[in-house]
């Protein structure tokens, strides 16, 4: 797709686990003659598997007429069968009975195949000299068989990424399996904590069992893996202290990342690790300060501290003139005071993230000069002032790195760094808010690979042109929160995330902007001065999730094709303008809409009924218009509506339904104020709001979520806290809006990707805040770390 250098370290960590490991597994096949009883086996086993015959490479080949110790897959010795390679046939299914009167056999491989479930293949336990077991990625589904752990002669077991494979891990694990030097479950659904007795297979080289459900302490016993080299207990919930590792002298790659281990780390647990490479402990809840024995380790290259709670000031880095670190990532914690000058020693980092801490001091760009081989560099959210590098010559430009990820947002810049004009290998840039004033470079559109460029929160009053013909590739521009006026520009086609919103534009250049940009899925312009008639071109982008036209001056209708097209729209927003007519009530049954919101604007008519096709929507705002209706009952049949905004209509009538049409059973928030309503309000109406009457129950109804998943974690380390003052419903409400399109992923480093993909779900939150005046912030913590939701507020 295109030249991400700085993806390369990803790739490196899926490798480790096969360049690090140093493991033997002996299998003395040698060329003879098949045994008949052999070759029976064999055939049976063909014809009792069910497997795609078009794309076998294997078993479409086995037959009478050959030798079975010549079949493809089959290896043998002294006429038994003591290796079979099935990888890759596509097996889905079948009788696998034969194979587990294969005594001899001593390497099994049914890898990447479909074969569902191990009900029909649960012998393991007669294949007494089997070493070699790989069933990863076979699609396997239910639980494990407890008699594949009772294999005496077994070396290597692999069954990862059979993400339907559930389990636990026995308590005793037999003294037989003293053997095993290899065991990755990972990307499994196996779960419980870890038992003692796994931590006295000494012999054990590699250890993965990321991406699982285990959960529970570490015991002391790891310490007892002296052999190991691979470890990897990532994406867990894992609580608590970790033991110490300084015996495992041979261990090179360590990651106990995106579980919720806590407290200090002494800096003996890695005294003596000098094979050690990678460690990786972000995403925990570790505090105090770093181990100072991490950054004195010889062979490290990469170490990632991000998203913790450590604290203090850093001390000068040892050796670093040796230092073999490639990557350090120190974001997300509170490290405090200034950044010390030996980090800009580290002449083989190619990734810096200093991100979100509370650094403070001066720093001059001039210093990444003596890091030739740097591609990431982030010093964002801190209390930094950084000082633009001092470029005197044109040929001053080649001493600096080039960089493919530059993160300086807030950062006290007041002016474009002038080295960025060289950097013609930038992927990512991020510059925002900042005080850099005046007109944005026209050189900053071309550059060949930008992809992602935020100036957002500046003082710009103006970009400089021509926009004509510049091959920009830009997937994501957020110029948002500035001064900018005059007629927005769109020059990229591959636009996908665009916000213009909180400028001063009044038009765009080419008007038609939904034909300019087809593939836009989030696109913000809210709180400008566009005028005239919304363009209907708006709707020939079917990829569009999100559309904030809000706080404008637009008029005339609203675009019919706005409520008919078939496409993924999950947020519109036309509140604040000056729109006439009626509501269209063309809404469709594959309507995808989650929220809609036409506050304050000039339309009249009824509420469309056809918005019982939007089965999914959340949120309807229909606030401060001239609706003329009564009160809409037939509301009631979306199932998932939580908020209703109705004031400053002309509704009239008595507010009352039928008690034949159900409960309102998600309803949380409903404003009916300054309509022409009449009469008296029913207590069955009331009791209908079931969700109202839901205070301390909140998982029944769960959170806002309009198109992603998690919650919106702010970088913060300060404390709000809230309280619930009524019985009523105030059950927290969190939006949530991330890119869920499969190409999205791949646009900038994952290592980045959650800082954007949390910011844009923030952004979302800020959005609703603003237009549903009844809605508030409130903080809380989870298993470490702080996250931010919306809720009602309690009067």
């Amino acid at each position: 797709m295109m030249r991400i250098e700085n993806h390369l370290f990803l790739w490196l960590y899926l490798l480790l686990p096969l360049c690090l490991v140093n493991f033997t597994i002996t299998i003395n096949a040698a060329t003879s003659h098949c045994l008949g009883h052999q070759h029976s086996l064999l055939l049976h086993l063909k014809n009792n598997l069910t497997y795609n015959q078009n794309q076998s490479k294997k078993l479409i080949h086995w037959n009478h007429v050959h030798d079975c110790c010549h079949w493809k897959g089959v290896s043998c010795n002294k006429g038994h069968v003591i290796a079979l390679d099935l990888s890759q046939e596509s097996i889905s299914g079948g009788n696998f009975s034969s194979l587990f009167h294969m005594q001899f056999l001593q390497s099994l491989n049914l890898a990447y195949n479909e074969f569902i479930s191990f009900e029909t293949c649960s012998e393991f336990q007669n294949l007494k000299n089997l070493r070699y077991l790989n069933l990863s990625n076979a699609g396997i589904v239910g639980e494990i068989p407890k008699n594949i752990f009772q294999l005496p002669s077994l070396q290597v077991l692999d069954l990862s990424d059979n993400q339907g494979l559930s389990g636990f891990l026995p308590q005793n694990i037999p003294h037989q399996l003293a053997s095993l030097n290899y065991l990755n479950l990972s990307h499994t659904n196996f779960s419980g904590p870890l038992p003692q007795s796994l931590f006295n297979l000494r012999k054990l080289s590699t250890l993965d069992l990321s991406n699982c459900q285990f959960n529970g302490t570490l015991p002391n016993s790891m310490s007892n893996l002296t052999h190991v080299v691979y470890l990897d207990l990532s994406f867990n919930n894992f609580t608590g202290p970790i033991p110490s590792f300084n015996r495992s002298n041979a261990l090179r790659s360590f990651a106990l990342n995106h579980n919720y281990f806590s407290g200090t780390i002494p800096s003996t647990n890695f005294n003596g690790l000098a094979n050690l490479v990678r460690v990786d402990l972000g995403d925990n809840s570790f505090d105090g300060r770093v181990p100072s024995s991490l950054f004195a380790l010889p062979s490290l290259q990469k170490l990632i501290l991000s998203y913790n709670r450590f604290e203090g000031p850093l001390k000068k880095l040892p050796n670093c003139s040796s230092s073999s670190l490639e990557m350090l990532d120190l974001s997300g914690n509170n490290f405090q005071g200034p950044i010390p000058p030996s980090i800009f020693q580290l002449k083989r980092l190619f990734l810096l993230q200093l991100s979100t801490n509370k650094f403070n001091g001066t720093i001059k760009l001039d210093n990444i000069r003596s890091l030739p081989k740097l591609k990431t560099f982030d010093l964002s959210h801190n209390n930094l002032s950084v000082v633009g590098a001092n470029v005197t010559y044109d040929q001053d430009f080649s001493y600096f790195p080039m960089l493919n990820n530059l993160m300086l947002a807030s950062c006290k810049l007041d002016a474009f760094p002038s080295f960025l004009r060289n950097q013609s290998t930038l992927l990512y840039l991020d510059l925002s808010n900042n005080q850099i004033e005046g007109i944005i470079p026209n050189w900053i559109w071309k550059f060949e690979f930008l992809m992602a460029l935020n100036l957002s929160n500046n003082l710009l009053v103006g970009m400089e042109g021509p926009f004509q013909n510049l091959g920009s590739n830009l997937f994501l521009l957020d110029l948002h929160g500035n001064q900018l006026q005059g007629t927005a520009p769109i020059f990229t086609k591959s636009i996908i995330y665009l916000d213009y919103s909180n400028n001063n534009f009044s038009s765009f250049i080419p008007a038609d902007i939904g034909n300019q940009i087809p593939n836009a899925v989030y696109v913000y312009l809210s709180n400008n001065s566009f005028h005239g008639e919304i363009h209907e071109s708006f709707c020939n982008m079917t990829f569009l999730r999100l559309l904030d036209l809000s706080d404008n001056r637009f008029n005339g209708e609203i675009p019919k094709c706005s409520a008919t097209s078939d496409r993924s729209l999950r947020v519109l927003s036309l509140a604040g303008n000056e729109l006439s007519g009626h509501v269209p009530d063309t809404f469709p049954t594959s309507c995808a809409l989650r929220f809609l919101d036409f506050n304050g604007n000039l339309l009249d008519g009824t509420v469309p009924r056809s918005l019982t096709n939007c089965q999914n929507l959340q949120v309807l705002n229909l606030g401060k218009n001239q609706l003329i209706d009564t009160f809409p009952c037939f509301l009631k049949n979306i199932l998932k509506l939580r908020v209703i905004i109705l004031r400053s209509n002309k509704f009239h009538g008595h507010i009352e339904c039928p008690s034949s049409t159900g409960n309102w059973e998600m309803l949380q928030i409903l404003d009916l104020a300054s309509n022409n309503f009449s009469g008296l309000l029913p207590s069955s109406l009331l009791q209908s709001w079931k969700a109202l009457m839901h205070d301390e129950d909140r998982s029944r109804f769960g959170h806002l979520s309009f198109g992603g998943q998690g919650l919106s974690q702010l970088p913060s380390s300060e404390t709000t806290n809230s309280h619930r003052s009524s019985s009523i419903d105030w059950s927290l409400l969190s939006v949530e809006l991330g890119f869920t399109f499969g190409f999205g992923i791949f646009i900038m480093p994952l290592i980045l990707w959650k800082r954007w993909r949390l910011w844009y779900s923030k952004k979302v939150d800020d959005a609703l805040y603003k237009i549903v005046p009844q809605l508030d912030f409130v903080y809380e913590r989870h298993g470490g770390k702080k996250y931010r939701y919306l809720r009602w507020k309690p009067y």
